[in-house]
């Protein structure tokens, strides 16, 4: 009997490695609009982070924009499977379309988008739709994000 349960477990357990979990991001379009005054009227850097681990989710959650930025590489550098992220700057009163395909990876266990704003606070959103057009509107010292379907 047990080897009938060892064999079971081993059989989910490959299961998972052929069906990951997490939820594949399929946007249509993102597009990144700053107001004209945005960042006091400087550019402003934008990482949108792809976090595949739920580990590494938790850790991600906790940081503001302006750890994420000084700490991006490294991060990326030493858990690479972990997760991924892209990256924009944008001028005040820029508005950038992004096709969705550029966007579409593998199953995340989150998303998050990043201002690098240079004033206190998070600067940082989860994102908590991953399919339609999300909309990111950057603002003088802080942004917001809007889904559509």
């Amino acid at each position: 009997m047990s080897l009938a349960a060892a064999l079971c477990f081993a059989s989910l357990a490959g299961c998972s490695m052929l069906f990951p979990s997490g939820e594949k991001v399929k946007w249509d379009e993102m597009t990144l609009a700053a107001s004209d005054q945005a960042n006091n009227d400087s550019p402003i850097a934008i990482d949108v982070v792809f976090v595949t681990d739920k580990a590494m989710l938790a850790r991600i959650a906790e940081l503001p924009a302006s750890k994420w930025f000084a700490a991006r590489g490294d991060l990326v550098g030493t858990f690479p499977d972990a997760l991924h992220y892209q990256s924009w700057e944008l001028v005040p009163g820029q508005r950038l379309t992004i096709p969705g395909d550029k966007l579409r990876g593998p199953r995340v266990a989150g998303v998050f988008v990043f201002a690098d704003y240079p004033g206190p606070g998070a600067h940082r959103v989860r994102v908590e739709r991953l399919s339609g057009r999300l909309v990111v509107q950057l603002g003088e010292n802080a942004f917001s994000i809007s889904s559509v379907k």
